[in-house]
C-alpha cells in the first residue's frame, strides 16, 4: 500500500494574528513556526520516505525544506495549495465573524457558504477535487511512503475525502506541524491511521 504522511506547515504571522490564511497570503514561517518544524524533524526519519511533495507556497516550501534535509528532490504540486479565499485572504477572523457570522462555525472555521460574500473565493468542492485527484495519482505509486506538506484546510480536506464526512465542520484543523497518516490500497481504497500528530511519526 501507498502510505501518505500529510504535514501542515509551521506557524506564520498570519496564523498567529488570527487572519484568514489562504492561497494569496504567501508569508514565510515565523520564529515559532521554524521551531515547530525543527522539533517535528527530530521525530521524522526522512530516509524512510521515497518521495516528498509540497505546496509551492512559501510556508509549505520552508517546512518541506526543513523536514527534507536535502535528502530528496521536493516535488511541487499546485493541487496542494491552500484554498483561495479571494478578497477575504489576509482579513482577521474577528473582523469577518462580526460582519458575516452565518458563514463561520462554532470553532471559527469558514463554512462553504462564505463564497456568497468573498469575491473570487474558491468553492470547497474544488479543493476536495484537487485533493481527490492527488490521492488518485498517488494510488499508482505501489508501496511507497510519501511525505506531503500542505496547509490547514487542505489537511482537513484529505480527512474529508478519505472518510466521506458529510460536514467539513466535523473535522478540526490540525495544529501547525501536525502530521496525519493515510494508506491507499492498490484498488484505490483509502484508510485513515491517525490525524494531527506531533510525534510518534511512523
Amino acid at each position: 500500500m501507498v502510505e501518505l504522511y500529510i504535514v501542515r506547515h509551521g506557524e506564520t504571522d498570519t496564523n498567529y494574528e488570527g487572519r484568514i490564511n489562504g492561497m494569496s497570503t504567501n508569508k514565510p514561517l515565523n520564529k515559532k513556526g521554524v521551531e515547530q518544524v525543527e522539533e517535528l524533524e527530530k521525530n521524522i526519519d526522512i530516509n524512510m520516505f521515497d518521495e516528498v511533495y509540497s505546496s509551492s507556497l512559501l510556508r509549505a516550501k520552508q517546512t518541506a525544506d526543513i523536514l527534507n534535509q536535502n535528502v530528496h528532490e521536493i516535488k511541487f504540486d499546485d493541487r496542494l495549495l491552500e484554498a483561495d479565499y479571494g478578497s477575504w485572504d489576509g482579513k482577521t477572523e474577528t473582523e469577518m465573524i462580526a460582519k458575516y457570522p452565518d458563514v463561520f462555525d462554532e470553532n471559527h472555521f469558514l463554512l462553504p457558504g462564505y463564497t456568497k460574500y468573498a469575491k473570487d473565493g474558491e468553492e470547497y468542492s474544488n479543493v476536495y477535487k484537487r485533493v481527490d485527484d492527488f490521492m488518485s495519482d498517488m494510488t499508482k505509486k505501489g508501496d511507497e511512503k510519501i511525505l506531503v506538506v500542505c496547509h490547514g484546510f487542505v489537511s482537513r480536506s484529505f480527512m474529508k475525502v478519505v472518510t466521506n464526512a458529510s460536514d467539513i465542520s466535523n473535522i478540526i484543523q490540525p495544529d501547525n506541524a501536525g502530521v496525519s497518516k493515510y494508506k491507499i490500497s492498490a484498488t484505490g481504497k483509502r484508510y485513515m491511521l491517525y490525524y494531527g500528530r506531533m510525534n510518534h511519526i511512523n
